[in-house]
């Protein structure tokens, strides 16, 4: 079998298990049968990388090795202030993650149509592993669907992704039914997630057809007309839905009002320890901070008393990516994550790709009320997004690489 052969048949089960979160090694573990395939990827490519190029792009080592190195000093800092034991594994991941990234965009740059044909079989694929764990969720009891993950809101991000890419970048009949099918299916999960990405797919759909703007008016119409009508009944069958009535009800960890206090705790954190705020805590390090640092955990712990239980475990979430990075990390890497969103949006908004840009805005708000960068599809599903908008903008345009490095966007061809 041909390099890329072998890469994409590592994409394929790269997806085909993406939803596959439990842990392997018992409750709380890390180790689920989603993390194996990206690092089976990133080991296999880095060495067809390094076999086909002699060299890596100075300015990524660089980036690494001064991310590292303030996680680093993060570490050894509170490990004396606090006693926190560094946390190398979270760090490792991170790395693993960035490299994942760069390696599978440098394979699907060299081999887009390739690359296309295994994330359309990848995400096919995974239809028959959510169905199998769909039907044991089932039969638990419980009164959502988890489709495999460790937790139902990751799951309902990752197939509203997977439905967005089949409806709007291959757009046959069947890509359509099976994507606008996955959509729905999400909100077996009880999550709020998936209505931020509603609109991109409402668009998605409009794409193509002289007839799918009407459809898709009426398609809304019958719905939202069916919730107003049903509602009471929906209410009575998916009773966890009673929390989204008041953000008073406050039920678990992920309410809107013990979430809000927990943004406000991180910022307190942040803005009132000079340590933190010029470094970072380290990465994973939330839980040792609600406990550690001089704040009030009285109020969240009236609200929501399981959340304080799971911060003196070290589980506690802290729910919001762009949060987690500022608290995580130093103001520059911040920094850097606010530019690079500013740049897609620009990048995105030049172009007038609107189905893309509000996927843009659905996704970023998604991971703003939650924390999905500790998942290995979070970078699966954003870098593949990325890679299908620039392969359709090169599609396009007579000079792609000419046009679209000299106004400044980001460039389509990194050196790595």
């Amino acid at each position: 079998m041909r390099k890329s052969g072998v890469l994409a048949a590592l994409v394929v089960m790269t997806f085909m298990t993406a939803g596959m979160g439990l842990p392997l090694l018992g409750e709380g573990g890390k180790f689920s049968a989603s993390n194996i395939m990206p690092v089976v990827f990133t080991a296999i490519a880095a060495v067809f990388f390094f076999r086909a190029r002699n060299a890596v792009d100075r300015r990524l080592l660089w980036s690494l090795l001064l991310f590292n190195v303030a996680c680093f000093t993060s570490f050894v800092l509170f490990l004396a202030r606090f006693a926190w034991d560094p946390n190398f594994f979270v760090l490792l991941f991170q790395d693993l993650s960035i490299l994942f990234c760069v390696l599978l965009w440098w394979y699907a740059d060299d081999n887009p149509a390739e690359f296309r044909r295994a994330v359309r079989a990848g995400i096919f694929w995974s239809l028959p592993v959510a169905a199998v764990f769909a039907w044991y969720d089932s039969h638990t009891g419980a009164p959502w669907l988890s489709f495999g993950m460790d937790d139902k809101s990751q799951a309902a991000v990752l197939m509203a992704c997977e439905a967005y890419i089949l409806i709007r970048f291959f757009g046959g009949k069947l890509d359509r039914v099976v994507g606008v099918g996955l959509y729905v299916a999400t909100y077996l999960t009880v999550s709020r997630l998936p209505v931020f990405f509603l609109p991109a797919i409402l668009l998605a759909l409009m794409r193509g057809s002289r007839y799918a703007a009407a459809i898709t008016t009426v398609g809304v119409c019958l719905v939202v007309s069916a919730l107003v009508i049903a509602g009471d009944a929906i209410k009575a069958i998916f009773g966890v839905y009673d929390r989204l009535a008041s953000v008073e009800a406050v039920t678990d960890s992920g309410s809107t009002s013990a979430h809000l206090l927990l943004l406000k705790t991180a910022l307190q954190i942040k803005f009132s320890d000079p340590m933190a705020f010029l470094f970072g805590i380290g990465p994973g390090n939330f839980s040792k901070a609600l406990t550690s640092f001089p704040v009030s955990v009285a109020e969240i712990e009236a609200i929501d008393p399981q959340l304080v239980a799971f911060a003196r475990e070290g589980k506690a979430p802290l729910h919001s990516m762009p949060m987690q990075i500022l608290l995580d990390y130093t103001p520059v890497v911040f920094f850097l994550f606010v530019y690079f969103v500013l740049r897609v949006f620009r990048f995105l908004a030049r172009r007038r790709n609107l189905a893309d840009l509000t996927f843009f805005f659905g996704f970023l708000a998604a991971s703003t009320f939650y924390s999905l960068h500790n998942k290995p599809y979070f970078y699966l599903v954003a870098t593949t997004a990325a890679l299908l908008i620039l392969q359709e903008v090169r599609s396009v345009e007579e000079e792609p690489d000419a046009s679209l490095e000299s106004d400044g966007d980001i460039a389509l061809r990194p050196t790595i």
